[in-house]
């Protein structure tokens, strides 16, 4: 069974520009998939489809086997996403902030405060825990996001941009905390990414998306032979020409 099922999507804006233009992608339960492309290509217009945040203006995205159209409350459930633009109550606490997103969840209790504690210390942000979120950095509210987004344990999880704006040392830690939560967890993660290294470490296959269309499909190993490439650098710069 497929996990998400694009189906022929179409997003134009009201100004007229046409983000998505019919995308169909079929991404399996477990697997680890990319959206790659140059800026504006359409991948966090197509991700926020997928979350929910937006709906299609025509076609259908199926989450576990339910439509957006009809189920989004059901399918929020079940995903979650983490954006490189974190976004959170600036006033409150970190800590704070994971309460009122793990309240949204049905959370409470002791069983939510054993599961913030986990979270907090497997980002290494306890330092700042109970600090304000606008006063910590920025490395630090990337972290919080993706904590953020692992509250409700999703079967889906979207990643956009996960490791922007972060130091080498924690990027490397982010990106092996991923790894590490997708084999115990099993769930379908589906990230963008502008770093090329990142993609081929985590994806084991990559859409290529350019003026809201699908240009190339395949794994990484796939992608490269396609444009005779060495590394996922060569792709891009090939396939966003």
């Amino acid at each position: 069974m497929n996990a998400v099922s694009v189906q022929n999507v179409v997003k134009v804006f009201p100004n007229g520009a046409k983000a998505v233009q019919g995308i169909s992608l079929e991404i399996g339960e477990g697997e680890v998939f990319g959206v790659l492309g140059p800026n504006g290509a359409g991948k966090t217009t197509l991700l926020n489809m997928i979350s929910t945040l937006l709906q299609p203006d025509s076609g259908d995205i199926l989450i576990l086997g339910e439509s957006v159209l009809r189920s989004s409350r059901a399918i929020r459930q079940k995903m979650n996403l983490c954006s490189g633009n974190a976004n959170f109550a600036w006033s409150l606490t970190l800590r704070e902030n994971l309460r009122f997103y793990a309240l949204l969840y049905g959370m409470r209790g002791a069983a939510r405060e054993a599961k913030i504690d986990a979270l907090i210390d497997a980002f290494g942000i306890a330092p700042y825990a109970d600090r304000r979120f606008d006063e910590v950095s920025t490395g630090t509210k990337q972290r919080m996001a993706l904590a953020k987004a692992l509250l409700n344990d999703p079967a889906v999880l979207l990643l956009d941009e996960p490791t922007v704006g972060l130091d080498p040392d924690i990027a490397r830690r982010v990106r092996q905390y991923i790894r590490d939560y997708h084999q115990r967890s099993g769930c379908t993660l589906i990230l963008t990414t502008h770093y090329m290294q990142e993609a081929q470490e985590l994806c084991e296959r990559i859409a290529f998306v350019r003026e809201g269309n699908v240009l190339a499909l395949g794994t990484p190993d796939e992608l490269k032979a396609q444009v005779k490439g060495q590394n996922m650098e060569d792709v891009f710069l090939e396939l966003a020409k």
